[in-house]
């Protein structure tokens, strides 16, 4: 007995077994039962997802002999519908878009098309990969779309609707069909294998669905594939894994332990063996960045179930990670990953670029909460542990160094040596250490704009004073300008010291050493001109700034033989 695949087994014959497309189901069944029958329909969307499966479909209900009308529902019973299940009916052309390019067949369809259907209500054209006639063809068609015979019906199927013309569309009721849910398929793929009297695990549907991306063709074709290998046995996810050539679901857990425990050594053990099986590195990064999402997700929404595609083992599995890294350890994570899966695009020593990737996943520094952190201090309590801890390489077991601000003194009890005594953490006002608070500086400065970077280059900072930070700027920059522009930037500096650092700082620019002597007294008109002067000029400037997104590295007042430029006149 010759083998027919699932994917040909199991196709829809009715509306009703339709699998993911509700929405069009609906429409078309309604559309009939009421009579509104267009003359062209365009069916979009991925492989595999029933395009083609439902223009057989609206063949048959057109034709179907169980009623004196088109039907909602065929029967799938009669000579009618048998026929177009077979390729046989007389009034159902199927052609293929690809070898059916030309101008010349679209003639010899058009000329066919103007006699009365042989047995059946309604010619019915069924075009597959529409996209693929020729700019020609599609003009002979749109005649016929514009003007049809009342008892012809165009369907046309295509993955490119983009390649289509806007004046075939225009003409046609167009279907979105979407890519069919993970969870769909693996519950028609489990139907498939209960109907063949085997045996299979739930993550191995999973699995399979997963591996199908939104196809139901696909998935069943692989389904096949892996029955063929397994013989009479059950299936498991192992099989669907060696037969479809993917990494175990080990290897992804074993790699973010790895990570969790900040164990490269193990991580790139686990890699090595990807990469020794040949495997799409493309592909495995972008399954490990999937595992990371569910681990961020599981975290943050719980484990509902909609939001996972997982079978039983599978979401325990990420159950027990999920408490072995935080969530922002798994986004530090996975945003060095996705730049890895991005080089990988281009790059010519992708193994590098992937172990690269790992290792730094593996040194991940832990992302305290700094607003809690800076709260506990001034409420007097402890400061929160973060899980796991930083390990530093070389002093792996050494316990986290004390946070800055805070001083470790015995109780009492402790100094008398009681048993069971341990320091106490005792919250103190933050000391102000100059060193410390010029790196904090130096990291504020890099916040500010190019402009203001460069005034401050050659500025003098003074730390000397806890709580103020003095900006004096040198002689020659000491105009006016400048000390605007920097007035701009003291909220910025303040606000990085209050968000960044367990104190505060209030930023104050200081006059400078040389100061240039006040002008001479000049009356009010010629003040007034000299201040519209200086602000157009200034204007000019942040107009030239703007223009070639330049930057300000001195600021001078301009001099001629007679003096300042800024004069009286």
């Amino acid at each position: 007995m010759t083998f027919i695949g699932s994917a040909r087994k199991w196709r829809p014959l009715r509306f009703e077994d339709l699998i993911g497309q509700e929405h069009i189901r609906r429409t078309l069944s309604n559309a009939l039962a009421t009579g509104r029958i267009a003359s062209a329909y365009l069916f979009s969307g991925t492989r595999g997802v029933g395009k083609t499966t439902t223009a057989r479909i609206l063949a048959k209900a057109l034709n179907c002999e169980s009623a004196d009308g088109p039907v909602a529902e065929p029967c799938d019973k009669c000579a009618s519908c048998e026929e177009i299940n077979r390729g046989a009916h007389p009034d159902v052309l199927e052609i293929d878009g690809a070898t059916y390019t030309g101008v010349d067949n679209v003639r010899e369809l058009r000329e066919g098309l103007r006699y009365r259907p042989a047995r059946g209500r309604y010619k019915t054209v069924i075009i597959d990969e529409v996209h693929m006639l020729s700019r020609g063809a599609f003009n002979a068609l749109l005649k016929t779309l514009e003007e049809p015979p009342p008892h012809v019906v165009f369907i046309f199927a295509t993955t490119e609707q983009q390649k289509v013309p806007d004046t075939i569309l225009s003409r046609c009721q167009v279907f979105e069909f979407r890519r069919i849910a993970p969870g769909v398929i693996a519950e028609q793929l489990g139907r498939i294998v209960k109907e063949q009297k085997r045996e299979v695990d739930e993550d191995a549907l999973r699995l399979l669905a997963r591996m199908g991306e939104g196809s139901m063709r696909d998935a069943q074709s692989l389904l096949d594939q892996v029955i063929a290998f397994s013989g009479d046995g059950a299936l498991s996810a192992r099989e669907v894994e060696e037969v479809l050539g993917v990494p175990s679901s080990e290897v992804y857990r074993n790699i973010v332990s790895a990570v969790a425990g900040r164990d490269a050594r193990a991580a790139l053990f686990e890699l090595n063996g990807v990469f020794d099986a040949g495997h799409d590195l493309r592909l495995f990064c972008g399954n490990l960045l999937e595992f990371l999402r569910d681990l961020m997700v599981l975290q943050t929404a719980g484990e509902e179930g909609d939001l996972f595609n997982l079978g039983p083992g599978e979401m325990e599995e990420r159950r027990s990670l999920a408490q072995k890294l935080s969530f922002h350890e798994a986004h530090q994570a996975y945003s060095f990953l996705q730049a890895a899966e991005f080089e990988l695009r281009s790059s010519a020593h992708p193994r590098m670029t992937l172990e690269l990737a790992v290792i730094r996943m593996c040194q991940l520094e832990v992302i305290a909460d700094l607003g809690s952190l800076i709260e506990r201090l001034e409420s007097g309590g402890p400061p929160a542990r973060s899980a796991p801890a930083v390990r530093q390489a070389g002093s792996a077991g050494s316990p986290p160094p004390a946070p800055q601000g805070a001083k470790r003194s015995a109780s009492p009890e402790g100094e008398s040596g009681a048993p069971g005594a341990s320091p106490v953490v005792q919250a103190v006002q933050p000391q102000w250490i100059p060193e410390e608070v010029n790196q904090v500086w130096q990291e504020a400065v890099k916040s500010l704009r190019p402009s203001q970077r460069e005034l401050l280059k050659g500025a003098g900072i003074n730390l000397g004073t806890a709580g103020r930070i003095g900006i004096r700027l040198p002689a020659g920059n000491g105009n006016g300008h400048a000390r605007d522009v920097l007035q701009q930037a003291i909220p910025v500096l303040q606000d990085f010291f209050g968000v960044n650092a367990p104190l505060s700082a209030e930023v104050v620019l200081e006059e400078s050493a040389a100061e240039p002597p006040p002008p001479a007294p000049v009356d009010a008109a010629a003040r007034k001109r000299r201040e519209q002067k200086k602000d157009k000029e200034e204007a000019y400037i942040q107009e030239v700034i703007d223009l070639f997104n330049g930057q300000i590295s001195a600021i001078r007042p301009f001099r001629t033989k007679s003096g300042p430029a800024y004069g009286d006149s």
